[in-house]
């Protein structure tokens, strides 16, 4: 008995991206993998998009040229169609190596337990194709660890699809790192256990002029990312000396989402993280125990050097009597 392997959906989020989809399309297509779901859902593109789908109609499940809300509304139309097992989105400026699909489908079918699994992916220089990184998601000891150092890589990552309509698809109110977030809502629901590594190369990620990451920066990505580590200390309550810190720090204001399943998820170790990382803002407002553990934090983790500065703080969380005071 011959099984066959699970049909994979792929979304291709698009607008103005004529000069690329093509190639993108055809590095899904030619994968000699037979039971592919290509859904391509454009933003209303000016360009010559429309005439690309059109040429490929006949090797497209479903796409459609209209205005969107952003990249995250036109992932989750496509996923709201997609009817594959698998499921994952490449942008219209990227493209899939030969043979991942295969690869990918043949894990799934081989591990039934496994609900995600990660490859490498290539970043590359549009201008002379040379590689900048290869790179595949960063796991770290607990779910609550991965979150806290996150190491994307949104395009190598392909989700059983029925895992990511239960956690509600892609967050609209994020422009920056919805794939984050949504890594972050299957951590915190459902652990390490069912994440599959691999060493192939599943994609290559394009950097270019235009490009999102390349053109509107990075510090636009760490506003949003800061606004679910305040949305995060809300929600569970750790320090209020933290909090009110938090509260000082401009961030995107508009990130919205239902509270996270939290069985996974380890507030103590999210209040030292933000502990750690705002440890001389607190150490300045005279929180000193919230900052000692800041500190040890820091210390258990090697993240710090003991230089001049650290010495300091050392000593006046420490050491000086003055500053023994629980007061946080």
């Amino acid at each position: 008995m011959i099984t066959r392997l699970p049909k994979i959906s792929i979304i291709v989020p698009s607008f103005n991206q004529g000069q690329y989809i093509e190639q993108t399309i055809l590095s899904i297509i030619s994968q000699n993998y037979d039971n592919i779901d290509l859904i391509i859902i454009d933003g209303g593109s000016s360009d010559n998009t429309v005439n690309i789908l059109q040429k490929y109609n006949s090797n497209i499940s479903y796409w459609i040229s209209e205005p969107d809300s952003g990249q995250a509304d036109a992932i989750n139309k496509g996923l709201s169609r997609a009817s594959g097992e698998i499921f994952n989105w490449i942008n219209s400026d990227d493209y899939l190596e030969p043979g991942s699909l295969q690869k990918i489908g043949t894990y799934f079918l081989d591990n039934p337990d496994k609900q995600v699994l990660c490859g490498f992916t290539r970043c590359f220089f549009d201008f002379d194709n040379s590689t900048s990184h290869v790179y595949r998601m960063g796991i770290k000891s607990s779910p609550t660890a991965t979150i806290l150092n996150v190491e994307m890589n949104q395009p190598g990552t392909f989700y059983r699809t029925s895992i990511v309509k239960y956690l509600g698809g892609l967050n609209k109110s994020l422009r920056y790192v919805f794939d984050n977030e949504l890594w972050f809502r299957y951590l915190t629901k459902y652990g390490l256990g069912k994440i599959g590594l691999t060493d192939s190369l599943f994609t290559n990620f394009r950097l270019h002029k235009d490009s999102k990451t390349v053109k509107e920066g990075f510090d636009l990505f760490g506003l949003e990312s800061q606004a679910i580590l305040k949305w995060l200390a809300n929600s569970y309550e750790v320090s209020n000396s933290i909090n009110s810190i938090l509260l000082m720090e401009n961030s995107c204001k508009n990130y919205i989402s239902p509270k996270w399943d939290g069985n996974y998820f380890d507030v103590k170790l999210l209040e030292s993280y933000l502990a750690s990382k705002y440890m001389i803002n607190l150490l300045n407002h005279s929180k000193y125990s919230v900052a000692r553990n800041g500190f040890m934090y820091r210390y258990k983790n090697s993240l710090m050097t003991f230089d001049r500065k650290n010495v300091s703080v050392f000593f006046k969380l420490f050491l000086f009597p003055g500053f023994l005071k629980s007061n946080s």
